[in-house]
């Protein structure tokens, strides 16, 4: 059976001067002169631009960007800081609460695994008469394996991992943007 061949989609050059441009399919279709839904059938390749449009489109191309390096962002001036310094406070926050969070769930899950694997050997020595260290142990097994679950478990300790990497590496990017501003 012959396979299927893809083709990979080429963006319509009217999408790609809205794109260029900033404009919207409505925005567009005002400077067109068209309806903002035969520029949706343009750009899917399923309608013709009008003749009449031409030299719109013409005028619209000639003030594309040249193609080259990305323009660099705008300089933070001093009035600009307050949003910046303000999440860089609650990131700080939640990062400490998070790694607080994780380091429990941590601590907790070890001393569940220490358990883990001491209870068997404590249940292999114990005498046949001693029922309530078996029901002891058990119950500690119990509690044990509780801990594993939810925050205790080493799954969930890897999302909050991730997560605290993502905060920090967030928290980083914000003091890097705020020392620029103080010009650091």
């Amino acid at each position: 059976m012959p396979r299927s061949l893809r083709v990979t989609a080429v963006p319509h050059y009217l999408s790609l001067i809205r794109t260029g441009l900033g404009l919207t399919q409505e925005q567009l279709a005002g400077a067109l002169g068209v309806s903002r839904h035969l520029v949706t059938k343009i750009e899917a390749n399923q309608r013709v631009l009008p003749p009449a449009a031409g030299l719109i489109v013409a005028w619209l191309a000639q003030a594309l960007p040249v193609p080259g390096p990305p323009v660099p962002a705008a300089p933070l001036l001093p009035a600009g800081l307050a949003p910046l310094q303000t999440r860089a406070t609650a990131v700080a926050y939640e990062a400490e609460q998070l790694a607080r969070r994780l380091a429990r769930g941590q601590a907790r899950a070890a001393r569940a695994f220490d358990w883990l694997r001491a209870a068997p050997k404590l249940l292999a020595t114990l005498p046949p008469e001693a029922e309530r260290q078996r029901l002891w142990v058990a119950a500690v097994t119990a509690e044990a394996e509780g801990a594993l679950e939810g925050e205790g478990s080493p799954a969930q300790h890897r999302l909050m991992a991730a997560r605290l990497a993502g905060l920090r590496a967030e928290a980083a990017a914000l003091a890097a943007y705020l020392a620029e501003a103080a010009g650091v």
